[in-house]
């Protein structure tokens, strides 16, 4: 499902993942744990989330 940059929905799930993401880089062991039980390397996750920060801008840029 898609989202409007400027709904509640697009701006939950946008800071989720920057919450993910530094909890990921303050925990690279745990960050490594949860990547082998699904079964994707971390960098995959690393790279994974850089695509969605790069493909959806931040609902508080003013660039929207």
């Amino acid at each position: 499902m898609e989202y409007a940059v400027g709904t509640l929905e697009y701006r939950i799930i946008y800071y989720a993942l920057c919450a993910l993401d530094l909890e990921w880089e303050k925990d690279e062991a745990g960050a490594e744990e949860i990547a082998q039980i699904h079964g994707i390397p971390v960098s995959d996750v690393h790279l994974a989330l850089e695509a969605l920060y790069t493909d959806n801008p931040d609902p508080d840029s003013e660039d929207i």
